[in-house]
């Protein structure tokens, strides 16, 4: 009598099991089938973001998915997209720092950005480069003719455009020119 409701015991937990693991099978195939409606599919193109000052948004969008390796095309279903596109934003060397991505309804996603600003010249072998309120080197596109020069001799930039420039000097002489901005 006792191994029969034992038995009828395991036999209703193991039929729960099943349910429960064919649910959760069933969840995330019909999860793989959304992915590939096109109601969930938003071009990167589409992406929404007020661009660094001096650049277009599709010149922008462009430059942030080539520097990202981000595919054409963003599934809204995927609870990563957020932060992978957090990431790569950020990558790019005319932006801070991303404030926030925002997933809305009608298939809207944007990002809002705070970009660099120049703030200070710096000469070095033969050119003007400009960098940030933190010594971050800027890219070459970026605007010196207004900008206070830097006065020392600066070594080499230690990287590419939206990394230090390496030169304690140069740096502190960027926090000094951005405070009196």
């Amino acid at each position: 009598m006792m191994l029969g409701k034992t038995f009828k015991a395991l036999a209703v937990l193991a039929a729960a099991g099943l349910f429960v693991a064919g649910l959760v099978v069933l969840g995330r195939q019909a999860l793989a089938h959304l992915h590939t409606q096109e109601r969930y599919l938003l071009p990167f193109a589409d992406v929404t973001c007020v661009p660094p000052p001096h650049l277009k948004r599709p010149q922008f969008l462009d430059e942030v998915q080539y520097l990202s390796g981000m595919p054409e095309t963003l599934h809204l279903l995927d609870d990563d997209l957020p932060r992978r596109l957090a990431e790569a934003f950020a990558r790019h060397p005319w932006v801070q720092r991303v404030e926030k991505v925002v997933i809305g309804p009608g298939r809207r996603v944007e990002v809002r950005l705070v970009p660099r600003e120049a703030v200070l010249g710096v000469r070095h072998a033969g050119k003007v480069r400009a960098v940030d309120r933190h010594g971050f080197l800027l890219r070459g596109d970026a605007k010196v003719e207004r900008l206070p020069m830097y006065a020392g001799k600066a070594r080499a930039p230690a990287g590419p455009a939206g990394t230090p420039w390496g030169d304690d000097a140069v740096e502190e002489a960027a926090r000094r020119a951005a405070e009196k901005k």
